[in-house]
């Protein structure tokens, strides 16, 4: 098996003329993720720019707490948040799925991100589902547990792609299998990648701190307010473009990561 550095090598060699397609991509799951949100919030109660604010120009923490929701409302918003949930973890994973396109030198397009839905609906939903469920539990146990779960699956989708009629308990049975003794290298590939988004967090926390320990003088907590909202705003930059820089590079690795599994194995991919 590759080393990671020859696998973050390969991922960046096959982004190459698909990055553009990548960020569009990821734009357009933003859109869809805030389009659906936003008609979860309408269809289940007011939102707050919509509360009578009753002449106050800023609603204050009495007035959201104020605001009374029926149980109704309260059950329909959390089946339809569950919707949105596994409707964006679908899109998500056709965009998993480009990728593993993209190293059979298929280009990356926006049809991948409907293309689960072209199988089995059902079957792709147990999928997420069971994925999900399976990791809450085990996240309730304790904190280490649940990550441990999710990188016992994480090759769920991409076996999902290869092996549409694998049964659905299969295919996390297999991922569960491909991961032994590989869970910690896939790890430490991730980590490659997230640990440039220290930089906007280490940001928010000097502002933070910044505000907390100039809050007794007047004057100085102005100067520490305007400099918290500025670095707030940095460092919200900074890990917007972080994102669009480091999100295709690491799903692209994670994509020759699998291949890199199934040569172990000794197994062909036969995705579409």
């Amino acid at each position: 098996m590759m080393t990671n550095g020859e696998i973050r090598a390969s991922g960046r060699e096959y982004l190459r003329g698909n990055y553009k397609m990548a960020v569009i991509n990821m734009i357009m799951l933003g859109i869809a993720n805030s389009t659906l949100q936003s008609i979860v919030r309408s269809l289940t109660g007011e939102s707050l720019m919509n509360i009578n604010l009753s002449g106050q120009s800023i609603p204050t923490i009495d007035t959201i707490l104020s605001m009374n929701f029926s149980a109704f409302q309260t059950l329909l918003n959390i089946v339809l948040s569950i919707a949105v949930g596994l409707l964006m973890a679908a899109m998500h994973m056709g965009n998993e799925w480009g990728y593993l396109d993209m190293l059979d030198g298929v280009p990356l397009s926006a049809s991948h991100l409907i293309k689960p839905f072209e199988r089995n609906v059902w079957k792709m939903f147990g999928v997420l589902a069971l994925q999900a469920i399976y990791i809450f539990l085990w996240a309730i146990l304790l904190f280490i547990p649940g990550i441990i779960k999710f990188y016992s699956l994480a090759l769920a989708n991409f076996i999902y792609f290869d092996n549409p009629d694998m049964k659905t308990t299969d295919i996390l049975k297999q991922s569960e299998s491909f991961m032994k003794g590989k869970k910690l290298k896939l790890f430490q590939l991730d980590l490659s990648y997230i640990w440039s988004y220290f930089i906007p967090v280490s940001l928010i926390l000097s502002s933070i701190f910044t505000v907390l320990f100039n809050y007794n003088s007047t004057r100085s907590s102005y100067a520490s307010l305007a400099l918290f909202v500025i670095m707030l705003l940095v460092a919200f930059a900074a890990f917007f473009i972080l994102t669009f820089i480091v999100e295709p590079r690491r799903k692209a690795a994670r994509a020759v990561f699998y291949t890199e599994v199934l040569r172990d194995e000794n197994i062909s991919t036969s995705g579409e």
